[in-house]
This record gives C-alpha cells, sequence and structure tokens, in this order.
C-alpha cells in the first residue's frame, strides 16, 4: 500500500477522542466520586507513547472522574499481553496491531494515545556504508513485537524498496528498554522503536535517526488504551470516564508550554524511569537526522487522535499479511 494511500486512512477521520469505539459511542457523563467502584490496575510498558495515561495518573485525571486506578508496570509485551489475556488486566496499554489482533480474549481499541513518535536507529559507525533501506540486507534489526506498528511498518517498507524482510535480512525481538544496549555492544545493527530509546541512541552516540516513521506513514496510528470487550461491556460508564481522563492528559502533552513539566513529572521511577533530558526533546520534536541535520518537528510524536477505523482494518491486513493472526 502506498504511503499517499496510508495518509488517506487517517485524513478521512474525525471522530474525537472520546468517538466511536467498535460501533459504540462512549459518552463521559459525570459520574458520582466513589461510584467507579473497585480499583481498577491498568497495565503499560514504559515509553514514551504511554503518556497520556502516566499523566492522567500524575494530575489526578483519573481521581477527579471518581476512578481508583493502578497502575502497573510490565517490562515487555508478551507479559504484558498474557496479564490481559487470562484476565488479570481487563484495561491496558496495547500497541495498536495487538488489540486488532484475533485472540482469544475479544478486545476493543477505546482510546488512541499516540500517532507518529516511533525511528530505525541505526548504529553510528555504519553511517559511511548505510544510505538507505536497500542497504539494510544481511543486517540485524531489533524490533520491540511482532504485532508492532514499528515491525508492520517497516516491512512494508522495506518491500516498497525492494527489500525481503524474510529472506534479507534478520528482524530480532526485543525489549525496547534492551535495544540501546544491544546496538552499543554490536548485538544488533539498528531497531525501530519507540522513544525515548531513539533519543538515548542520539544522545550517547551509538546511533542516529536513519528514518522516522512518520516519513512512511504520517500521523500513523501506534500504542492505545485497549480494553477487554466482555469488561466494557459490562462497565460503559467507568470506560468513558477512562477514555475521558486520556483526552484530558493528552491535550496537556500536546501543549507546547507544558512540554518540561511533563517531561520532569513522567522521568520518575514510577513512570517511565528515564531522564528528563531524554523525554523533553521527544515531546519538543528536537532530533538529529542521519545526515546531522538538528530539526525541530512539533509533529514528532503527538497524542490522542481520533482513533480511525481505516487505519485500523490496514494493521489488520498487515497482521493477516504477515502470518501472524
Amino acid at each position: 500500500m502506498s504511503l499517499l494511500s496510508r495518509r488517506s486512512f487517517l485524513g478521512a477521520a474525525a471522530l474525537g477522542s472520546l468517538g466511536l469505539v467498535a460501533g459504540r459511542t462512549l459518552s463521559a457523563d459525570p459520574m458520582p466520586a466513589g461510584a467507579a467502584g473497585d480499583a481498577l490496575t491498568i497495565g503499560y510498558v514504559p515509553i514514551a507513547c504511554s503518556s497520556p495515561l502516566l499523566q492522567a495518573d500524575a494530575s489526578g485525571a483519573f481521581a477527579r472522574r471518581g476512578l481508583d486506578v493502578r497502575l502497573k508496570k510490565y517490562a515487555g509485551w508478551s507479559e504484558l499481553w498474557s496479564s490481559f489475556l487470562t484476565g488479570q488486566l481487563h484495561v491496558t496499554h496495547m500497541l495498536a496491531p495487538m488489540a486488532v489482533t484475533p485472540t482469544s480474549r475479544p478486545t476493543t481499541l477505546a482510546y488512541t494515545l499516540n500517532t507518529n513518535g516511533q525511528a530505525l536507529t541505526i548504529a553510528s559507525d555504519l553511517h559511511s556504508e548505510i544510505s538507505g533501506l536497500p542497504d539494510l540486507r544481511g543486517r540485524v534489526i531489533g524490533i520491540p513485537f511482532e504485532y508492532s506498528i514499528h515491525a508492520l511498518l517497516l516491512r512494508d517498507a522495506l518491500v516498497n524498496a525492494g527489500v525481503d524482510p524474510v529472506a534479507d535480512l534478520e528482524l530480532r525481538l526485543l525489549r525496547p528498554a534492551d535495544m540501546v544496549a544491544q546496538l552499543e555492544v554490536g548485538g544488533i545493527d539498528g531497531f525501530v522503536g519507540p522513544e525515548p530509546f531513539n533519543q538515548r541512541a542520539l544522545i550517547s552516540g551509538a546511533g542516529r535517526v536513519l528514518h522516522m516513521t512518520k516519513e512512511w506513514w504520517d500521523r500513523h496510528p501506534c500504542c492505545s488504551v485497549s480494553m477487554g470487550t466482555d469488561w466494557l461491556d459490562a462497565h460503559p460508564a467507568e470506560a468513558a470516564l477512562i477514555t475521558d481522563a486520556l483526552a484530558e492528559a493528552s491535550a496537556f502533552l500536546n501543549a507546547p508550554g507544558n512540554h518540561a513539566a511533563a517531561a520532569a513529572t513522567l522521568s520518575q521511577e514510577k513512570y517511565l524511569n528515564q531522564p528528563a533530558a531524554l523525554i523533553e526533546p521527544v515531546f519538543e520534536g528536537r532530533y538529529r537526522t542521519w545526515q546531522g541535520d538538528e530539526v525541530v518537528d512539533p509533529e514528532r510524536i503527538h497524542f490522542g487522535d481520533a482513533t480511525d477505523p481505516q487505519a485500523t482494518a490496514w494493521m489488520a491486513e498487515q497482521v493477516s499479511r504477515w502470518g501472524l493472526a
């Protein structure tokens, strides 16, 4: 599918932050404090994509809506998904393709946390050898999960560049937190992954950004808050309040004047556990290109865009295309 046609997926939708969710509309009508019931554990992986979820917790957006939310941090996607599928979690941070993949537990993608915000980072010492995707033949590139927008977009971009993503290179599963360390010791030649790990590689000098994934599909969805459809059907009011709190947090994060404060808050150990100096440039859109140019792109990452059914359809098609369903 061409870049232009993928862009058209996102351009058509204007559903709003509390809009269509698997054929239903969530209404964020006020609910008396305490009416939300028992504490709700929401899982997440500590990457910048989860920022609206973390900001909603830090700012009290959940609590102000009468929700008793407890966040639970997971090191990787396999552990988180297992907890969700076995009913230990009912609401969780998910890579958007996970939410549209058929599983034993029907899942509703309730809120798109972010669009853009990912990059293909290549080892700096390969700068003279690599100028584009065709030069990745024979290389080892880390991916965070098979069911990630990172892996799906990279495979699609490689095919468009005449590279077979199965036969011509190795795509190696790595937890996001392990990507930079593997790059530094030469275990991989690069990785396509979330922030702030691309930024960490840039600052350390271990890597340089060959492509922002937004170059392949601008405003592509990445992460979501998804819910077990069984839980959503039983708790529609709570679900609406959760997405309403996320919309408030997203608006805060998107405002340029809040980037420094948000980075400081989310740098805490209980949230991203990363230096604010790595997080703030991501929010501001500052980075160094493969050619060495310092740029500022305010759309490097954006939070809370409408969930587009056509974009979710593209992800489902790609999951099937690569035999992941």
